[in-house]
């Protein structure tokens, strides 16, 4: 029982990890690509948050979109 605990926390972890890496290269992609977006709201009376949310919104979607494939699955 105990090896299946393990096994499983590990494969947990290791998903979790994968996931943080894509949306870390996505978020730091989307800012090289796209500050501009960034200058634009802060220069129209966005605070900071407001000004990084489209760049956060959009590393989660990225992060998470693989795990929201398969649950959006047709089962047959």
């Amino acid at each position: 029982m105990t090896f299946l605990v393990i096994v499983v926390v590990a494969f947990i972890a290791w998903k979790g990890y994968f996931a943080v890496r894509r949306a870390v290269s996505s978020y730091q992609k989307d800012r090289q690509e796209h500050d501009s977006l960034r200058e634009y709201l802060v220069a129209n009376g966005a605070t900071t948050f407001q000004s990084l949310w489209p760049f956060y919104r959009h590393a989660l979607q990225r992060a998470f979109k693989i795990k929201m494939q398969f649950f959006s699955k047709k089962i047959r």
